[in-house]
């Protein structure tokens, strides 16, 4: 039987929003009490990629990183697709015969895509975990791993792998000549978590201020976007000259906005690395009532779970407001914060302080509020009651969604029972 809202939302607006990532997420279930909430992702399921790299060593914390859509809504429905594009009155879907249209409002949020294991391109949950097995085993053969990145996903992961197996060599690949040091943090950030490298991990080796030269595999060139790699020869070398043994690589850079269902429509509004240009209420800029959250957004800052909050909050106010007729208000980014734990045993942070200061944590203290990486606080937000709470999921009622989308009824149909997705490895995947 379908699914069926709670409330009576008969005159409100439709919101269809494009991505079921944390910013997704967050606005849907900011707007559901009051607006009919169509939320579209290409997966079956909710990855709390923040936990990754420590799923990437143990398949049975990964359990805890896949959270079911299914408590998330109350009124709302959350559809599983590949949207392929969109306009600022239509969107296509894969699968589907005509447009989704109806809405008054659209909120693009798709993301990012990164390298496996830290984001998958799996449509479906019951395909990810034989993935994490698998690089799981991996990681437990080899001798000598090699981790290219030294922000926080390339730290987490290489100590994660340093704690788990001690005999384990691992190196950890930096292209700048200190650890974050762009300017974000204090300096005493970087330093922190690059005493605490020195003094907790012996088995890990960081080279600063140098790059990996192009890999080759069996089979040639390996990109970065391989969701791994085991170089050929057990050996990769760096643009400095320095040949380090090598089993297996993982890439923990370059991450890639996806941008391919709104690139058409909106290229007069789209950065080059594929952000879109927001203006101060985080519309797009030039189209109005079509909003844009997260890391695709240029109102930053980017790449955070924090930030991808304050866009969902900052645009379902403004959601509210404009259907009141109301003035929006302002986008006004939070100062930026930073918990990074190095394996289960080290760590520091940074936020801000009072009068324009910032104040570097300790490792006791981000390792007390990042014991589980959030994954229970995330089941939380996604409405469990916890961890592996509630996973049984109905079907949206398709009249439902036939009435609200002005579609047909064959095509309710298909979105209620959810649009297979290709998985060809091109597509963009949040």
């Amino acid at each position: 039987m379908g699914a069926k809202p709670v409330k009576n939302l008969a005159e409100a607006p439709v919101v269809v929003i494009i991505g079921g990532g944390y910013a997704g997420c967050k606005l849907a279930k900011a707007l559901d009490a009051e607006f009919n909430v169509v939320m579209i992702d290409r997966k079956d399921y909710f990855l709390h990629n923040v936990g990754t790299p420590r799923g990437m060593v143990d398949t049975e914390f990964m359990k805890k990183l896949m959270i079911p859509y299914s408590a998330l809504l109350k009124n709302g429905h959350v559809i599983k697709g590949q949207v392929e594009k969109v306009t600022d009155n239509e969107v296509h879907m894969q699968g589907q015969d005509a447009p989704i249209t109806g809405f008054k409002y659209l909120v693009l949020a798709t993301g990012t895509s990164y390298a496996f294991p830290y984001k998958v391109p799996h449509s479906e949950s019951q395909d990810v975990l034989p993935q994490y097995s698998e690089i799981a085993t991996k990681i437990s053969k080899a001798k000598n791993i090699v981790c290219v990145g030294g922000g926080s996903t390339g730290l987490e992961a290489a100590t994660e792998i340093a704690c788990k197996y001690p005999a384990t060599k691992v190196t950890i690949i930096h292209s700048r000549p200190k650890l974050f040091d762009d300017g974000t943090f204090k300096q005493a950030f970087g330093d922190k978590l690059e005493e605490h490298l020195s003094r907790g991990f012996p088995n890990v080796t960081l080279i600063k201020d140098d790059r990996l030269l192009p890999v080759e595999a069996d089979g040639g060139e390996v990109a970065a976007q391989a969701k791994y790699v085991e170089p050929a020869g057990g050996k990769v070398s760096t643009q400095k000259g320095v040949t380090i043994e090598c089993d297996l690589l993982f890439w923990c850079v370059g991450g890639r906005h996806n941008f391919s269902s709104y690139e058409e429509h909106f290229a007069g509004a789209m950065e080059k690395n594929g952000q879109l240009k927001a203006d101060p209420f985080l519309q797009i800029v030039g189209h109005p009532r079509v909003f844009v959250a997260g890391d695709i957004s240029t109102a930053g800052p980017f790449g955070t779970v924090g930030c991808a909050g304050d866009h969902a909050a900052c645009i379902a106010a403004n959601i509210k407001l404009n259907h009141k007729d109301s003035t929006m208000t302002a986008y006004k980014p939070s100062k930026p914060m930073n918990a990074t734990h190095l394996g289960t045993t080290y760590g520091a942070g940074c936020m801000a302080g009072p009068f324009g200061t910032q104040i570097v944590m300790g490792h006791k203290m981000v390792q007390m509020i990042k014991a589980d990486c959030f994954a229970d606080n995330t089941w939380k937000d996604l409405g469990h009651a916890g961890a592996f709470g509630e996973k049984s999921v109905d079907s949206p009622d398709a009249q439902h969604l036939q009435n609200l989308l002005h579609m047909s009824e064959a095509d309710a149909e298909k979105l209620a029972a959810g649009l297979t997705v290709q998985e060809d490895g091109s597509s963009d995947h949040t």
